[in-house]
């Protein structure tokens, strides 16, 4: 009985013959003889096997078993389609997708097959995307990990030998700089908005909520006597709810987080109880969302929503954003150091920032505002650094050396 081919990887990796956590995710191949021809085949199931395990794996595999070939004609196109029909991931992320797929990168690699895509092409595009002053590098930051989830899912699904993106830097994204609201420019704000939408900002700057959850607030979430606002919805205009606003029990950050409780400030609790008055929350249904269901799928609610649109809808953020927000700071002549007018995001960038200045422990604001401490060290790392001047005499006197004391016998 002839004795099986030898398995072998063409990767460079280091430690390809004994993969640790983190090293090469390649798996192994052997050459095989298919009606004349030689070909190329993966061994199933080899990611992470020495070679000696791959090679017994081969060998014990039954007679006249299917092998996986390498496909030799698969395009960038082909498997970037196929890899988006199984995300199981948002509708917003999956139309990020999508756009990042057709609209750059089926351009640039569409048609070229995968096996063929090398490293040294991948740094010459990676290399132009950071040229091209026309694309921000947040965007190219975008497309360079939706091209390496497609080609790290084709080497899991033995498609290629070896992962082109390996080791491979992506385009630079310098540090994003936030603008940084006074409290003399937040309550200009406050005075300047129209009298039903002036308390969309303050929830910006008194809790540092995201502007869908501003737009989500209902009277059931505020509790007076603790001074608590729950957050646990947002607006949503996307494509799965045919773009209309909609009411969704959802945060941003679901699964992970399904609500969270800032503290209400004593003027904000007052500008709630007056605005109520004025303007009585409206009765609307709302989505109750549960992880990985379509919206059409999810049972009804109902809740009592703080604010409407002159024609009793939900706002959206093109109407706020074109009609009242950026109109307001133009009035106002508020820019940036570029410029560039200030977006409601800063209002939460503020609320961060204040808390963080003030001492207040990185853990207890990463709890009110639903991120996680890590992303808010990354953030607003710079911020942290400042907590040396304030907490670093203190942090010193712990650990210095215990001074002597002379103890004199009495004579």
């Amino acid at each position: 009985m002839a004795r099986k081919p030898t398995v072998y990887k063409r990767c460079e990796c280091s430690d390809q013959n004994r993969p640790k956590e983190g090293g090469c995710h390649h798996s192994w191949e052997y050459n095989l003889t298919v009606d004349g021809k030689r070909t190329r085949a993966s061994v199933p199931e080899s990611v992470g096997l020495t070679q000696a395990q791959a090679q017994a794996l081969l060998d014990g595999t039954p007679p006249g078993a299917a092998p996986e070939p390498v496909e030799s004609n698969l395009t960038f196109r082909q498997w970037a389609a196929d890899w988006l029909s199984r995300r199981r991931v948002k509708d917003t992320s999956l139309e990020k997708y999508e756009i990042a797929i057709r609209v750059h990168l089926n351009p640039r690699w569409g048609r070229q097959r995968l096996r063929n895509i090398k490293k040294a092409q991948v740094e010459a595009w990676v290399q132009e995307m950071e040229d091209n002053e026309k694309l921000a590098n947040s965007t190219a930051e975008g497309h360079w990990k939706v091209f390496q989830m497609v080609l790290k899912d084709a080497l899991q699904n033995g498609k290629i030998a070896s992962n082109p993106t390996y080791e491979v830097d992506g385009p630079y994204v310098g540090e994003s700089t936030s603008y940084v609201f006074t409290p003399d420019e937040c309550w200009a704000i406050y005075d300047e908005f129209p009298e039903r939408y002036r308390l969309i900002p303050m929830f910006g700057f008194a809790c540092g909520v995201r502007q869908a959850e501003a737009f989500a607030v209902c009277d059931d979430v505020i509790d007076g006597a603790q001074g608590l606002l729950t957050v646990r919805r947002q607006v949503l205009r996307i494509k799965e709810t045919r773009y209309r606003p909609l009411l969704v029990d959802r945060l941003k950050t679901s699964p992970r987080l399904n609500s969270k409780n800032t503290p209400m400030p004593p003027y904000l609790l007052e500008a709630v109880a007056e605005h109520t008055q004025r303007f009585p929350p409206r009765s609307t249904k709302t989505v109750m969302w549960e992880h990985r269901k379509k919206i059409d799928d999810c049972k009804r609610g109902s809740a009592r929503a703080l604010f409407w649109s002159s024609r009793g809808n939900l706002l959206c953020r093109n109407h706020f954003n074109d009609d009242l927000w950026k109109p307001t700071m133009l009035k106002l002549g508020i820019k940036d150091e570029e410029g560039n007018l200030p977006t409601f995001h800063d209002l939460r960038h503020t609320f961060i920032s204040t808390c963080l200045q003030n001492g207040i422990p990185e853990h207890t604001v990463a709890a009110w505002v639903g991120d996680s401490v890590d992303e808010l060290r990354r953030t607003y790392s710079h911020l942290l650094k400042d907590h040396v001047d304030t907490h670093g005499a203190v942090a010193a006197g712990l650990t210095a050396r215990p001074k002597l004391t002379i103890v004199r016998n009495a004579a």
